[in-house]
């Protein structure tokens, strides 16, 4: 009858047993029920199950069901199964401690077990008590259902272990999955900007927008090689995104449009100020994007409490990651991310989107860069075809000039000198009068066409000499002073103290001065303002003055503005075309520039005269 009880029991626990590791949904809650359950139905007063797993487990180093309460015997039985169970987990045999003390305080035996399944060991189970029977340990019978309940244990265990393992594989694979899918459609809005500003305010847009990179923050730092340092160009905030991505990422086949807007109250934020002041030199060694520039690689750091990298105080980062933007070998920026005031920590595996995310950004900066230069470089070689075409017009018109000032100079002259005779001959209110006044006018402006033409033809040599520009617009004003008085245009002077001396032709820019400011006024018919500065610059490296001439007439047209420097293009009925192009021809020259523009009150032409000359063997004209 008893052993038929035992059996009985037996066969309970087994059942009991199974079921509760059948209901188990994860390997934490798995280890705390054995324990129970074993307590419960295994008659022993103690159980102490030990796994041994990785540390992705996150499991506690025991599990402990016992029937005292006394923390000195809880803590005698884990010291002494704690040393059995390395001695059996080395041997891979169960081994039975017996007696647990001398004097017979305590139970009177361990068992431990190994949980081993395939050459693997899970950790060990152990049973604390007896078989009941006085001081005796646990019989045969009671250590082979022990054996039996190890093995079952050990396979639930193995099981929970394959379960969890194919749960991560497939969270993995569904975040890789979701990663590479991000990573197309952020390669394609990367790939469609072709502004450089545009580009590097989407790249950290996207770093941190939540249906983006998710980052809390995110900073750009372009490598300057000639100070041997990092700036700081822009930091992003997961708040600041929303500016430029309102609405998310833009759907697959929808054109993603920047505004300007959104650019600038980027830029404003306090934090993408504090990032731009940062100025950081690539050989200090505490400073981990210098790091990054000199290995070329990615880094996640762990800040330390006390960091010597000023960076890292600066912006109080905490856990961050640095990633470089390489094209062609070369690094050309580093981007800085963190999680700001957020828990999240950044893994490997962040590390690994970011290192896939800084490939497709500096691919596209450097095609943005590359097609940069060669706009830069189309449009070079259009104004270099533009002023070779120019060249050849005014050599044509230097020809053709000679040959009309040799077959129309003398006959001009006589047409007009017999005209003046006839004029003051004929009688006053005659009709004839009438007419020899009209071919008097017309042989004079035929005259002075014919003179514009031949100084515009001719190739004299320039003779440099010192002149002071303030004698010059002296006597410029001078013979253009009234003229701008009767036509009601005020005239504003704007002229820096100690303007140095210039070389070159006084009369020959005294005549640009006097056709420019003729043409402001002939711009303004209704009156108006008319502004003459003098300013020191710079021209190509070199000291400089820049004069400027700004009206307030109706500007340039924006279609016409390529061609006013070309010979007899003109939009005045009675002008010839010339004025500007003698007047370019003059400031050419004189190794200078004279530019045009609009602004919103009129045009404004702008004069920029070295202080000394240039041999063409590149040294200067004494």
């Amino acid at each position: 009858m008893e052993q038929t009880s035992r059996r009985i029991a037996q066969l309970t626990l087994l059942s009991r047993l199974g079921q509760s590791l059948n209901a188990a949904t994860d390997l934490a809650s798995l280890c705390t029920i054995i324990p129970a359950v074993l307590y419960e139905h295994a008659s022993a007063v103690g159980i102490i199950l030990r796994p041994v797993l990785d540390e992705e487990n996150n499991l506690k180093p025991h599990y402990m069901r016992a029937e005292t309460t006394d923390q000195a015997q809880l803590a005698y039985f884990l010291q002494q199964e704690q040393l059995t169970s390395e001695k059996v987990l080395r041997s891979g045999r169960s081994q039975l401690v017996t007696p647990l003390d001398s004097q017979a305080r305590l139970p009177p035996c361990l068992y431990c077990i190994p949980l081993r399944v395939h050459g693997r060991n899970l950790g060990t189970l152990s049973f604390i008590g007896g078989s009941g029977e006085g001081r005796a340990p646990f019989r045969l019978e009671q250590q082979q259902l022990m054996l039996t309940c190890s093995f079952q244990i050990a396979q639930a265990i193995e099981q929970q272990l394959t379960t969890e393992h194919l749960r991560r594989v497939s969270a993995a694979d569904a975040r890789n999955l979701q990663d590479i899918s991000l990573l197309y459609r952020i390669s394609q809005l990367l790939h469609s900007t072709q502004a450089t500003d545009d580009l590097m305010h989407l790249i950290l847009s996207l770093l941190v927008h939540p249906q983006g990179g998710a980052f809390q923050r995110a900073m750009l730092f372009m490598v300057n090689e000639r100070s041997n340092s990092l700036q700081g160009m822009l930091g992003v905030t997961r708040e600041t995104a929303g500016l430029l991505l309102p609405e998310g990422l833009p759907a697959e086949n929808q054109q993603l449009l920047i505004a300007p807007e959104a650019m600038n109250a980027q830029q404003q934020t306090k934090f993408s100020r504090e990032v731009m002041q940062l100025r950081l030199p690539l050989d200090d060694s505490h400073s981990c994007l210098a790091r990054v520039v000199r290995e070329q690689q990615a880094i996640l750091i762990n800040r330390p409490p006390n960091s010597s990298d000023n960076l890292v105080r600066r912006l109080r980062l905490s856990d961050h990651a640095c990633i470089p933007l390489i094209a062609r070998q070369r690094v050309l920026c580093v981007l800085e991310v963190d999680n700001f005031g957020s828990q999240e920590k950044l893994t490997d595996q962040r590390l690994r989107f970011l290192e896939l995310f800084a490939t497709q950004a500096g691919i596209a900066l450097d095609n943005v860069q590359l097609v940069h230069r060669i706009e830069s470089a189309h449009l070079s070689l259009r104004e270099t075809q533009e002023r070779l075409l120019q060249r050849e017009k005014m050599a044509t018109i230097g020809e053709m000039s000679a040959t009309v000032a040799h077959e129309l100079r003398n006959p001009l002259v006589s047409v007009g000198g017999l005209a003046r005779r006839l004029c003051k001959k004929l009688q006053p209110g005659s009709s004839e009068l009438q007419y020899a006044s009209i071919i008097h006018k017309e042989s004079e402006r035929l005259e002075k066409m014919l003179n514009k033409i031949l100084s515009f033809a001719r190739q004299s040599d320039l003779i440099p000499s010192p002149f002071s520009l303030d004698r010059v617009l002296e006597q410029a004003l001078l013979i253009e002073g009234e003229k701008l008085t009767k036509s009601g245009i005020e005239l504003i002077t704007e002229i820096t103290d100690d303007l140095p001396e210039l070389q070159g032709d006084a009369e020959q820019i005294d005549q640009v001065l006097i056709n420019l400011i003729s043409n402001a006024r002939q711009a303004m018919p209704q009156g108006g303002r008319l502004t003459l500065r003098m300013t020191k610059a710079h021209l190509r490296g070199e000291e400089a003055v820049r004069i400027e001439i700004q009206d307030t007439g109706e500007g340039i047209p924006p279609e016409m503005m390529r061609n006013i420097f070309n010979p007899f293009f003109t939009t005045r009925k009675q002008g010839t075309g010339l004025g500007l192009s003698i007047c370019h021809r003059i400031i050419e020259h004189h190794q200078g520039e004279l530019k045009a523009a609009n602004h919103q009150d009129g045009a404004i032409f702008s004069i920029t005269l070295p202080l000394r000359l240039q041999q063409r063997s590149g040294k200067r004209v004494n």
